[in-house]
């Protein structure tokens, strides 16, 4: 099982910045942000962004960069298109592009956008998904979907190779069962019930889909033996677990106990 961090909440870029060299130099398998442009207070900051995985990109060697996860509603596909593929070819194919819905409706009435229902959200990935493997490969690509629709839509360069889809479905069944069409890894909350749930949804797919767990830790709730934790989550059998460090935690301190956690 790989074990991959997800610095979030977060806001002092620079002990991010140093906990993510620290991560990369330990042989921690990803990092990766929250992807909220809205703070529901001024001091409740978040770290994310494309400029922030360029930024890492160009300063880690291994380390893979997967947003856990970027919100579909937030970006224009054409946008989505070029920021995954620069990311993709400056990273080397580190970049992994970890996507989910939209499941934030705060955010979108603090700035009075549009909160489309579950149905149309989660229709809505499914086709930015299969045209974006389409943009992808360096053609000019027309689509006719019922959300989306391109014609002789190009996004050039493309990545040397395609990234790697993790669909973040949370708890959503539904979300679970639309992403068998196009994700390469299903994410989901740390919920044992639903991860045999998921396991037996993959395996009735007959599709090469890995399976991952979003393991959350509230500001005052890190176990004292997160070793243990990781273990719990490893007999389970799922191929990645991501957890979150930020708040006030000291980052570094955190990185070097779930990198000395790792059992290959």
């Amino acid at each position: 099982m790989k074990l991959g961090i997800v610095f979030s909440p977060a806001s002092n870029w620079q002990e991010i910045f140093q906990a993510v060299l620290l991560a990369d130099k330990l042989g921690l398998d990803s990092v990766g942000f929250w992807d909220h442009y809205h703070s529901m207070k001024p001091e409740w900051g978040y770290i994310c962004g494309w400029a922030s995985y360029g930024a890492i990109a160009c300063a880690t060697e291994r380390v893979k960069l997967v947003p856990m996860v970027i919100c579909n509603l937030n970006y224009a596909l054409g946008v989505m298109a070029k920021e995954t593929s620069i990311l993709a070819l400056i990273s080397d194919g580190r970049f992994e592009l970890g996507i989910g819905a939209g499941d934030y409706p705060e955010e979108y009435a603090a700035w009075n956008l549009p909160y489309p229902d579950a149905e149309f959200r989660i229709a809505l990935l499914r086709e930015n998904m299969l045209a974006l493997r389409e943009v992808w490969q360096g053609k000019q690509v027309t689509f006719n979907g019922q959300k989306v629709k391109l014609q002789d839509a190009t996004c050039a360069p493309p990545p040397s190779k395609p990234p790697r889809i993790i669909v973040g479905a949370g708890k959503s069944k539904k979300l679970i069962h639309s992403a068998l069409e196009y994700a390469d890894e299903i994410n989901i909350y740390a919920d044992q019930e639903l991860v045999k749930y998921t396991k037996r949804v993959i395996s009735n797919s007959n599709k090469p889909i890995g399976l991952s767990v979003y393991l959350h830790f509230d500001w005052d709730q890190w176990p004292q033996d997160i070793s243990q934790e990781i273990a719990k989550w490893k007999q389970v059998g799922i191929d990645r677990l991501f957890i979150n460090i930020g708040y006030e935690w000291p980052l570094k301190e955190k990185v070097r106990e779930i990198a000395s956690a790792i059992i290959d």
